[in-house]
């Protein structure tokens, strides 16, 4: 499959294959795989000059030459092109429909994140799917055509229902660009249905299995063949102070690693230390207190064992990707765990991963009688409903505390008798939710 995309190059800001962009007047080059071999071509070699910088002429091209079989000038095939000149370029391509969606979400401001999962999914399984499946227009994703690409996605139920949701956002996208007939995208929206997702009793640490993650920080070590030598405690305390601010603050760990300085603030009335988790659209901040601790640990967090460091950032250099960095540190979290060694209660190792700390964050807001809306606004839910849908199990533990509560005050108050025999724990019992919903 043959693609036709401009070679950036200065005064031009874009990236030099940044083929989502095409309005600008850099050089059109076509590159891909043309009879199992490899090609990047200028069209100055092959198009009149007026035409050379044309991206469309340069497409029409490309076209030509997969039906060919290899790079000719178009005037030395006109009977081949002269008939379908006028029909065949109006016929939208996969590729060419993927690449517009894509340039469509980095000019909606999609984050670098977003772009990337969308890569993924598009660029590089469907793309790929049609490659395999010899499918070049787009009028031929079909019905069963979208549940073969679908057969061939190898994972869960919560990923299968996202990426198919992401399927159905570009023929919505497609249709509004009248690439598709009208209702296109509804009928195969239709035809593929729901994927049911099992609603799972979100993972958070129990407070002796968090002391023991903590206890897990001060044998930790980054270079342990190294340390075990010189006692270095560098690794151990950043990662602690990662793990002290992740799970009193909810932030997500790529936030959390990217913690800026300036968003530690203290109120210098009372003296209580803020982090501010975000901002909301409307450009009003939101703070979430942390204890006198967990500060002291970010206002001391050491350097990296090389000795790098941040004035902007508490955990990151500043070089590098946000991404890059988040997996350093998810890597780092591994070898942690591995040497907290927390069992389930059928002895098997319990599956941790550093969204836990985010969960546990919630989960003990809940049981400790926040309110669902406070604990919302602190994760940054865009609805009531997410947190709810996530946490029901405890949302529904912390109104059996409630309710304990409302009784032992009707003790008290003489309204009803205390109960006899051994009294009940205090503590709410959490309700698993066996059911399954599509999210």
């Amino acid at each position: 499959m043959l693609t036709a995309q401009r070679r950036h190059q200065p005064p031009c800001k874009r990236p030099m294959w940044d083929k989502g962009y095409t309005k600008c007047t850099c050089p059109v080059m076509i590159r891909g795989t043309l009879n199992g071999k490899h090609l990047t071509l200028s069209t100055w070699k092959f198009l009149p000059p007026d035409k050379a910088r044309d991206i469309e002429a340069a497409r029409d091209l490309a076209l030509l030459w997969e039906r060919v079989g290899s790079p000719v000038r178009p005037e030395a095939y006109a009977p081949i092109t002269e008939p379908t000149a006028a029909t065949e370029p109006e016929r939208p391509t996969v590729q060419m429909a993927v690449s517009s969606f894509m340039a469509d979400g980095k000019d909606r401001g999609n984050s670098a994140a977003t772009l990337s999962k969308k890569r993924v999914v598009f660029e590089k399984s469907l793309l790929q799917f049609c490659a395999n499946k010899g499918i070049r227009f787009l009028s031929e994703l079909d019905l069963n055509t979208m549940r073969e690409w679908r057969g061939t996605w190898d994972l869960d139920s919560l990923s299968r229902y996202k990426r198919q949701g992401q399927a159905l956002g570009f023929l919505w996208f497609c249709e509004r660009a009248g690439w598709f007939p009208r209702n296109y995208a509804s009928d195969i929206t239709r035809g593929l249905g729901k994927i049911k997702v099992k609603a799972r009793q979100t993972g958070y640490f129990q407070p002796k299995e968090y002391a023991a993650v903590i206890d897990a920080t001060y044998a930790y070590s980054d270079r342990p063949t190294v340390d075990k030598h010189n006692s270095l405690t560098i690794g151990g305390d950043r990662i602690r102070a990662l793990t002290e601010v992740m799970r009193w603050t909810g932030l997500r760990i790529r936030d959390a690693v990217t913690l800026e300085r300036k968003r530690l603030s203290q109120d210098p009335s009372t003296g209580m230390w803020s982090v501010m988790v975000y901002q909301k659209k409307t450009g009003d901040p939101v703070y979430c207190p942390i204890p006198p601790d967990v500060a002291k640990m970010l206002l001391s967090v050491p350097p990296s064992q090389e000795g790098n460091t941040n004035d902007t950032y508490f955990f990151w250099t500043g070089h590098g990707t946000a991404k890059t960095i988040t997996t350093n540190w998810q890597r780092s979290y591994v070898k942690l765990f591995k040497l907290a060694n927390l069992k389930e209660p059928d002895g098997k190792p319990k599956r941790c991963h550093a969204h836990m700390l985010r969960d546990t964050f919630a989960v003990e807001s809940l049981l400790s009688g926040m309110r669902v809306e406070e604990v919302s606004t602190i994760l940054g839910h865009s609805s009531v409903k997410i947190t709810e849908r996530h946490y029901m199990p405890w949302v529904r533990a912390r109104q059996t505390s409630l309710n304990q509560s409302v009784m032992k005050s009707w003790i008290r108050q003489g309204k009803v008798k205390p109960p006899t025999g051994n009294p009940r724990s205090e503590k709410a019992p959490v309700v698993p939710l066996p059911v399954a919903v599509g999210e």
